[in-house]
């Protein structure tokens, strides 16, 4: 993890290249695909900023998705920003700031509709403009900006009841699944402890993705440090388009370290 102690702000991303219309917006054609950790020989990635595939496999970083994440603070303080799936038409996010930008956006550009960005934030300090994003562990719904069109603080629905269980995002591996059909983004979060998907999602929005996306997407993974410091690991990832994303193998996933220190 040298790259980690080269800088105090720093940011990964991670690409799979996917085509919105055309074949993915047919309902007879799908795209699915399932990473049960990493190795350095997968072809379809791209790497950018930091991002490492770790020797152990994890990955250092109607839709469907779901994906088994670990943030590690570096101190016993807490740590930050958090990291975020996202949508983007291009891998070149030249000029993204880190901090609560999360590498996908800056000061200039946060807001902008052209920038045809759909992103799930995962953050673990309070987020962009606090009056919006108050709770400093909480999951948000972007489109196009920092400031999240949907929050709640991190947490899951037990069984099929309203009763709350929270999860601190930095505890450990958290499971998250994002769908998107009929105009609703629903986001479920799990600690890895709770193996099923809850019965109930954490958020509902409606969004008509439609007029976010255009042509050609991108998808992926984006997270950032600053003043406050985490390391960041994907270590499972499964994603259909036009159906429902295969469950991951938890058994199979790698192990993050345990703690770094930058």
């Amino acid at each position: 993890m040298a790259s980690f102690s080269l800088a105090p702000c720093l940011l990964f991303l991670l690409f799979f290249f996917f085509i919105v219309n055309g074949a993915a917006q047919s309902q007879s054609s799908s795209l699915d695909f399932v990473y049960n950790g990493f190795n350095r020989t997968e072809t379809n990635f791209i790497l950018k900023g930091a991002t490492i595939i770790k020797p152990s496999g994890a990955l250092k970083l109607t839709n469907s998705t779901s994906f088994v994440f670990s943030i590690i603070p570096s101190g016993s303080d807490g740590g930050g920003y958090g990291l975020a799936f996202l949508l983007s038409p291009s891998t070149d996010l030249q000029g993204a700031d880190s901090g609560h930008y999360l590498g996908i956006l800056n000061s200039t550009n946060d807001g902008d509709e052209s920038n045809h960005i759909f992103a799930v934030e995962f953050d673990t300090v309070n987020g962009h403009n606090e009056g919006k994003s108050s709770e400093g562990n909480h999951v948000g719904i972007n489109i196009n900006s920092m400031d999240s069109v949907a929050t709640e603080p991190a947490s899951y629905y037990v069984n099929d009841t309203d009763k709350k269980e929270e999860v601190n995002l930095d505890s450990g591996h958290i499971q998250a699944w994002i769908d998107y059909a009929d105009g609703v983004v629903n986001v479920t979060i799990a600690p890895l402890s709770i193996p099923d998907k809850p019965m109930k999602p954490l958020m509902s929005k409606g969004i008509e993705l439609s007029r976010v996306v255009t042509n050609s997407m991108y998808v992926g993974f984006s997270a950032s440090t600053g003043e406050e410091r985490s390391s960041h690991y994907i270590l499972g990832w499964s994603f259909c388009i036009n159906g429902t994303a295969r469950p991951l193998n938890l058994s199979m996933l790698p192990a993050p370290p345990i703690f770094l220190r930058f």
